[in-house]
């Protein structure tokens, strides 16, 4: 009974709340619910998942279905340790789909505990996802010379035969080292010669997703959406739960262009009944769907078509391909939405209340915890700015500015917005 009421709260089959009028209602939001999904979350999803032995496909997929919930909520105990080290000893008998599920989890969870049981796993896997995953774990930890330098080794030799992989190729870069350039002028991004006629989300993010950033809209004509007193600012959460790298799947918003086109409600109870503005990236549409005019030969998707699209004072700064390469490496379904997940798993984060996701663009909603109706909300407020502006039809930009702890703020970029506005 309570496993089948866990499995109806995470899948959501017909709780969603829905919209009448201006009301806005998610029953998931309401404190009664949160606390018996909290129970039934840690009774079931978590804690009889974790129990299953590792001995087949049927168990691996019941240990798995443990680890998003102790993300979600950063369920940490002694007894979460000695499974999550259990399935550390039976990973390289399980599924590539199992070992980045376990490998995501404690990169997330446990970002100390398990270095000797990554370094193993890096040891045998053929996968490159994996090998990246073991890396990135590995690498926050600090890696000696002697270590890095067996790594580029290994990735050498074990990878031959795929040089052009770009989780390799985004995984040397960092392994390098590789600074990013200065950052172009930003109005020349903000400037209606950038996609002319169209409509443009702006989110502005931090190097360290930690700390909130900020999405604006841009109108077709090159001016920029306002409200009763200026222009129309919300911020932005653009950190997945996890924390990992752009180019690995569920790790944070990649910088780069996306297509914007439409809205669309969720299923998700996670995400809520507050429209979503939907978004693609590179690859994962096909490139005369993403560009507005293709040309004749842009049949396929190559960075020579992707680099067009930028101005050609940003056509060479790196960091802006972020969206190109993880799109590539098979990253999708990352949208702009809102939140009713419980903000109060966050609390004592920078980015509280804010609630990080998978790697989308996440903006804050509260909602009522007696009637789940909602109160406020970001997300409505930045699909209302987008209608403003015309359509939900043009592209999305995600771009990181300075390494400020700080969330970032509209006076921050104000000056390159009115530049970008002057010369429209």
């Amino acid at each position: 009974m309570m496993r089948r009421l866990c499995l109806y709260l995470l899948l959501g089959l017909s709780l969603q709340g829905a919209a009448q009028d201006l009301q806005v209602i998610s029953p998931f939001t309401t404190a009664d619910f949160r606390t018996r999904f909290d129970s039934a979350l840690v009774k079931w999803s978590i804690l009889n998942n974790l129990r299953v032995s590792l001995h087949g496909p049927d168990e691996e997929y019941d240990f798995q279905n443990a680890f998003w919930p102790m993300e979600l909520i950063g369920y940490r105990t002694d007894y979460a340790r000695q499974r999550i080290a259990y399935a550390f000893s039976r990973a390289a008998f399980c599924s590539v789909g199992f070992q980045r599920a376990l490998l995501q989890n404690a990169y997330g969870n446990w970002p100390t505990e398990f270095s000797q049981q990554v370094h193993q796993l890096l040891e045998t896997t053929r996968d490159p996802e994996i090998f990246a995953l073991c890396v990135e774990y590995l690498k926050r930890l600090g890696l000696p010379p002697a270590d890095l330098a067996r790594i580029r080794s290994l990735m050498r030799s074990r990878f031959a035969a795929d040089p052009g992989n770009p989780v390799l190729l985004m995984l040397g870069e960092r392994l390098r080292g590789v600074t990013a350039p200065g950052l172009p002028p930003l109005k020349d991004l903000l400037s209606e010669q950038f996609a002319p006629g169209l409509t443009v989300l702006y989110s502005f993010q931090r190097p360290n997703r930690d700390y909130p950033g900020l999405v604006v809209v841009r109108k077709p004509d090159g001016s920029f959406v306002r409200g009763p007193s200026g222009i129309f600012a919300v911020p932005q959460l653009a950190r997945s739960i996890t924390d990992l790298p752009f180019y690995l799947h569920n790790g944070n918003t990649p910088q780069g262009i996306y297509r914007m086109s439409g809205f669309d409600v969720s299923r998700s109870r996670f995400i809520g009944p507050t429209e979503n503005i939907q978004l693609s990236m590179p690859y994962e549409i096909p490139v005369d769907s993403f560009l507005i005019s293709p040309m004749a030969e842009d049949t396929g998707w190559n960075r020579e078509v992707y680099r067009r699209l930028l101005p050609q004072s940003w056509q060479s700064y790196s960091p802006l391909y972020q969206a190109y390469y993880a799109g590539q490496a098979g990253r999708t379904a990352i949208i702009a939405h809102g939140t009713t997940i419980n903000p109060a798993y966050y609390q004592g984060q920078p980015y509280y209340p804010q609630t990080p996701s998978l790697g989308c663009l996440c903006t804050h909603e509260s909602w009522d915890p007696q009637t789940g109706r909602r109160l406020d909300s970001d997300q409505q407020k930045l699909v209302d700015a987008v209608k403003q502006a015309g359509a939900a039809v043009g592209y999305a930009v995600v771009v990181d500015l300075s390494d400020k702890k700080a969330p970032v703020s509209l006076q921050e970029v104000l000056p390159a917005l009115q530049a970008a506005e002057e010369n429209h």
